[in-house]
């Protein structure tokens, strides 16, 4: 009976020891709002930018789990999300360590000059930063992301959808999508690592294509730099312009080979130094946008209408810039049974400008044009000294001696004059089509 009795209080304290544990475990662990105040004050600090949250909850069992909802920058334009969810490890928990096993994003709205305004601070180890977790070896096995709006800096809008795993330190991924989410016409890229090499297989949908090229990694002096290239042929040119909800220029089927190369010491800085070079042949191509006929023999007074093309061929370079990417075309040469024209432009935020040589047949070389406006509504017209020359050659000779006394009044200010005509295309330049300063980047050798 004593000894009975001695288990039994044995057991009751047991119990109660037990309880008073849990309960203080209990009065130890945060609510959802005090952890949601947590959160807010942590991603300030870290970002430069004040961070709100409108709800937080989280839970241990089955798995240690956190759910925000209503995450907002206090910014212009803020950055939102909808939902974001993070599924934390056990087993590396209890280690100290911080894995996670989900990440996912849900209806968030990026704007690009938003994100300009981060200064994100340094990530601290568990140590320095009051934490007892330590990041994980690979701290995020998979990520996923719906209906992630990118506002461009003219306030275009595109939705994204993706994920990519990870499964060994450095944060390659074994495998990465992502996608144009609503798209009209099909537009992804998929990479898949080859082995353990920094080398990833690259899958690109596009144009009512699907062509499959390499990005590699490599690491110098500390800095990231990714190479890639890609064959393509039979590429529908207006098909890949309208899923990213842009109006074509020129319509027909392209074949060529691009190149990319991105360097930065983060995958941001990276992904602000992207440069691309396409070089690029379109065979019975369409002018959408002019009538370079009419163009000039009307001295660019009427260019409406549509050029039928044998054949377009260029190099189009794409960099980003502060004030939005830049496309620069050079080399652009279009031929047809009527007209020869050469040719260079410059494209950011929609606004346009270079220069064309048209050769008609029968002995007429190089008739100047310049153009300029925007993508959507462009302008053609004749440099001032062309223009004196064209008004002579319509006296003398209308329609052909137009475009004479032009390339005659161009000749006589070039040699006269000096310089160009002003407008320059800034194919090589360096230069925005505003007249700013690019940011600099690694060059893409020709």
């Amino acid at each position: 009976m004593p000894q009975r009795r001695t288990v039994l209080v044995a057991s009751g304290t047991s119990a109660g020891l037990l309880l008073l544990a849990a309960l203080a475990v209990w009065a130890w662990l945060p609510t959802d709002e005090e952890l949601a105040r947590r959160v807010e004050a942590e991603a300030t600090e870290r970002l430069g930018v004040r961070v709100t949250v409108q709800r937080l909850h989280w839970s241990l069992w089955p798995a240690p789990r956190v759910e925000l909802q209503g995450v907002a920058t206090e910014q212009p334009q803020p950055l939102t999300a909808a939902r974001i969810t993070a599924q934390a490890q056990w087993s590396q928990l209890l280690r100290l360590r911080l894995a996670l096993s989900h990440l996912s994003l849900e209806d968030a709205s990026l704007p690009q000059r938003s994100l300009s305004g981060f200064q994100i601070a340094p990530a601290e180890d568990g140590a320095r930063s009051g934490s007892p977790f330590q990041l994980a070896e690979v701290p995020v096995q998979q990520v996923r992301w719906r209906n992630v709006r990118w506002v461009s800096r003219t306030d275009r809008t595109l939705a994204y959808a993706g994920e990519a795993q990870f499964d060994e330190p450095g944060w390659r991924p074994r495998h990465a999508r992502i996608e144009r989410e609503g798209a009209s016409v099909p537009a992804a890229l998929d990479i898949t690592r080859e082995g353990t090499e920094d080398r990833w297989r690259a899958e690109v949908t596009a144009g009512g294509r699907t062509e499959r090229g390499e990005l590699r990694l490599s690491v110098i002096e500390g800095r990231y730099r990714v190479t890639g290239a890609l064959d393509f042929t039979g590429v529908d040119i207006a098909g890949l312009m309208s899923a990213f909800e842009r109006r074509a220029i020129v319509a027909g089927q392209a074949d060529g080979h691009t190149d990319l190369i991105a360097e930065g010491a983060d995958p941001a800085e990276a992904l602000r130094s992207l440069q691309t070079r396409t070089r690029f042949d379109v065979r019975r191509a369409r002018l959408l946008t002019f009538d370079l006929e009419q163009a000039v023999k009307s001295a660019g007074q009427n260019h409406k209408g549509t050029t039928p093309l044998d054949q377009l061929t260029g190099i189009v370079r794409t960099q980003g810039d502060r004030d939005g990417t830049i496309v620069r075309y050079s080399d652009l040469k279009a031929t047809s049974g009527v007209l020869t024209a050469t040719g260079s432009a410059v494209i950011q935020n929609r606004q346009v400008r270079g220069d064309v040589a048209v050769d008609l047949v029968e002995g007429v070389v190089g008739v100047p044009l310049e153009f300029g406006g925007t993508v959507s509504d462009p302008t053609l017209s004749l440099p001032p000294a062309a223009l004196a020359g064209a008004a002579v050659g319509t006296a003398v000779a209308p329609g052909i001696g137009t475009a004479i006394g032009a390339r005659l009044g161009e000749t006589l200010r070039r040699l006269f004059g000096g310089g160009s005509s002003g407008s320059g295309s800034g194919s090589g330049s360096g230069n925005s089509a505003k007249g700013g300063r690019a940011t600099p980047a690694p060059v893409i050798r020709d």
